[in-house]
C-alpha cells in the first residue's frame, strides 16, 4: 500500500469513523468490529509514515506536513503534541503488550484487560502472520459479543483492530525482514508496540481516538525501523 493508497483509505475512512470501514482494504472487508475504523485509519498512517520516512523529520512532523493528518490548523501545535506523546508512551520491547500496560490495569475490569493477554499468546504462538491473523479475527469476535461499549470496552476492541491491521500492513504490504536476533516473526513485537501506542494514547488524551490511533502509527513505525 503505497502512500497515495495510504491518503485515499484514511480520506475515506475519516468521514465516519468509527463505525464506516466496510468497504476499504484491510485484513477483512468487513467487521462488526465498531472500533475497525481505528485499525483503517492506522494502517493509512503508518503506511504513509513509512512511505515517506526518508524525506527527514519527526514521525509527528510526516503526518502532519506529508499524510494531511488532522492538524486543526495548528500543525506546529500537532507535532508538538504528538512528538511528546509518542515519547511519553513508547513501549519497553522487551516486554509484552499486557506488562506495558501494567500501569493502567487497575483502570480496566478482569475480563477487559484478559484480551491484551490473549493478544500476547495469540503472536506469541503463531507460527505464521496467517496463523497470527485467524487468532486475532476469532478474538475479535469475541469481544465484539461479549464486552460492552463503555469507553474502556472500546479501548480493548480498538486495540485488538489495530493490532489486526497493523500484523497485515507489516507481513504484506511492508514485509518485515527477521531481525539480527534472528527472530522469526519480526512483526510481533511490532504489532505489540502498535496496540499498546492505542490504549497508551487512548488512555493519555481521555478517550480520544485519534490520540490512539495516531500514536499507534508513531509507535508501529519507531518499532518496524527501530527509531527511538
Amino acid at each position: 500500500m503505497n502512500h497515495r493508497i495510504a491518503l485515499l483509505a484514511l480520506g475515506l475512512c475519516l468521514v465516519s469513523l468509527p463505525g464506516f470501514g466496510q468497504g476499504l482494504v484491510s485484513s477483512e472487508p468487513y467487521s462488526d468490529n465498531p472500533m475497525h475504523g481505528v485499525g483503517v485509519a492506522h494502517n493509512a498512517y503508518a503506511g504513509c509514515i513509512a512511505a515517506n520516512r526518508d524525506a527527514g523529520g519527526s514521525y509527528a512532523q510526516l503526518l502532519a506536513y506529508r499524510c494531511g493528518a488532522p492538524t486543526d490548523g495548528k500543525p506546529e501545535e500537532f507535532v508538538r503534541t504528538y512528538d511528546e506523546l509518542a515519547k511519553k508512551t513508547q513501549s519497553d520491547p522487551r516486554l509484552s503488550m499486557a506488562e506495558n500496560l501494567h500501569g493502567h490495569r487497575a483502570s480496566f475490569g478482569e475480563e477487559q484487560f484478559s484480551y491484551f493477554e490473549d493478544v500476547d499468546r495469540i503472536l506469541a504462538e503463531a507460527r505464521s502472520a496467517d496463523e497470527a491473523d485467524e487468532g486475532l479475527k476469532q478474538l475479535e469476535a469475541q469481544a465484539v459479543k461479549d464486552l460492552g461499549r463503555k469507553e474502556n470496552d472500546l479501548a480493548v476492541l480498538g486495540a485488538i483492530s489495530t493490532a489486526r491491521h497493523s500484523l497485515e500492513l507489516w507481513s504484506k504490504d511492508y514485509p518485515l525482514e527477521p531481525n539480527a536476533s534472528g527472530r522469526a516473526f519480526p512483526w510481533l513485537q511490532v504489532v505489540i508496540a502498535d496496540a499498546t501506542g492505542y490504549v497508551n494514547g487512548v488512555k493519555a488524551c481521555g478517550g480520544i481516538k485519534l490520540c490512539g490511533f495516531i500514536n499507534a502509527a508513531i509507535q508501529s513505525v519507531s518499532a518496524a525501523f527501530n527509531k527511538n
